[in-house]
């Protein structure tokens, strides 16, 4: 049984999605103003990718003028 969560885990982790789709999604309708202002265009990517973007510009420096 743990096999096939992983399988699927993986599966769904290789689909790729456009910043559109994403934004859309319900998993990210929190994130939503968020992802638009991050993502690309005509780009598509993975939750992970995504997650990751969001992740790195939460975690990123306040600069000071």
């Amino acid at each position: 049984m743990a096999k096939n969560d992983e399988k699927l885990k993986k599966q769904a982790d290789s689909e790729r999605f456009t910043k559109k789709q994403l934004v859309c999604s319900e998993r990210y309708c929190n994130q939503s103003d968020l992802l638009c202002a991050l993502l690309e265009d005509g780009t598509r990517y993975t939750r992970s990718e995504a997650d990751e973007i969001m992740n790195r510009f939460m975690k990123g420096k306040v600069k000071v003028c």
